[in-house]
């Protein structure tokens, strides 16, 4: 065990977070020992590495451009040869050679950055870290509803046996994940003696928005949503109805209040008119990681709203608070994979069920926020 190494890969904030969190809560193993590979998907990420690295938190942190699936013939070449790619798109100044069986264990926020790097480092075991809702459906590990793209990588570069093989799956909550095959992990709670260092890694700014403000709406880019409809072939033809529906509700929520008393929770990757919205409601720009905030500022009183954000069940599962939460998705006229058996999963959790709430219409919604407000 002493000359194991580990690589966390990661590509948001939360994860970013999440991979704290692991090597915080068991420095004997990870210290020394743990890189990071962070794939800037914002600005804030590049400056996050910075603060990073002041923490001596991982041995070696590697900054690179973000990697998705949407360029397959740069995906075919990076995979066909990894190391002399990653080493030519790497934003650090001093270049990097990743050596071949290098890392003992691989925790990625994706399957792409694990099968990515698991092309060199065949012999390491493959852990996935708790990035979202999604991570507690069974999308994740399904591979009929996984891309064209993977299962050509998957049998092209990893013998097939990539997905079968992930050794778990890190989650606060692993009674909540609703896919068949057992590979739950439990990510450590946050103690209170770390939230110091969250604050300054993360720069936590002090606020009182949430303070002052009841009812939260908290924001997401709609395709995400799109990538959770239960049906895998209706997941990239949902059109802009969707959006032009969750938008519409938002609007109607806002509005119904006499006062306004509403934050809109901006998802760091999502795009909104600011100028209407600040009509309606306090826009809060992610001048602070949520998670955080929830920590600092949330309390049972509050409303959440969301579709069904990741953002919306943070206080419950990273703290034991039990805010009010309205879940809007059975208004947009799409099912949603696994979010009835999650979504009655977290009231379990709940010592008052009823704070969870779903309509099934728009009156309903505003009856409900009318009896909060």
């Amino acid at each position: 065990m002493e000359n194991r190494r580990y690589i966390f890969l990661c590509s948001t904030k939360f994860t970013i977070f999440n991979c704290i969190n692991v090597v915080l809560n068991d420095p004997e193993k990870y210290e020394g020992k743990a890189d990071i590979v962070l794939f800037h998907q914002t600005e804030s990420t590049k400056k996050l590495s910075l603060k990073l690295n002041e923490s001596k938190i991982f041995n070696n942190i590697y900054d690179f451009p973000f990697i998705n699936n949407l360029n397959s013939i740069f995906l075919i070449i990076l995979f066909a040869l990894p190391r002399f790619i990653l080493n030519k798109i790497c934003l650090n100044e001093k270049k990097i050679y990743f050596k071949k069986n290098k890392y003992d264990s691989i925790f990625s926020q994706s399957l792409l950055y694990a099968a990515l790097f698991k092309v060199f480092n065949k012999n390491s075991e493959t852990y996935l870290i708790e990035e979202g809702l999604s991570s507690y459906t069974s999308r994740t590990l399904d591979v009929r509803r996984r891309s064209t793209f993977y299962k050509l990588v998957n049998k092209t570069f990893l013998s097939r046996f990539f997905l079968a093989n992930i050794k778990g799956q890190l989650l606060y909550k692993p009674e909540l994940y609703c896919g068949e095959k057992d590979t739950k992990i439990y990510l450590p709670i946050v103690p209170p003696t770390h939230n110091s260092i969250f604050e300054r890694i993360f720069d936590y700014k002090k606020n009182s928005i949430y303070s002052s403000h009841k009812f939260v709406y908290l924001g997401a880019p709609y395709w995400g949503l799109r990538k959770l409809t239960s049906d895998p072939n209706l997941a990239d033809k949902v059109d802009k109805n969707l959006e032009k529906k969750c938008k519409f509700l938002v609007d109607r929520s806002m509005k119904s209040l006499k006062e306004s008393n509403f934050i809109y929770r901006v998802h760091p990757i999502e795009k909104i008119e600011k100028d209407f919205y600040n009509k309606f409601c306090e826009l809060d720009e992610c001048v602070n990681l949520w998670e955080i905030e929830c920590q600092k500022s949330l309390t049972d009183d509050h409303v959440l709203m969301s579709f069904l954000s990741t953002a919306s069940f943070t206080p419950k599962l990273l703290y034991g608070r039990e805010p009010y939460l309205i879940f809007l998705d059975n208004l947009t006229g799409y099912e949603f994979l696994n979010s009835d058996d999650f979504i009655n999963g977290l009231k379990s959790l709940y010592k008052n069920p009823k704070k969870i709430m779903r309509p099934k219409s728009e009156d309903e919604l505003l009856k409900i926020i009318e009896n909060l407000s």
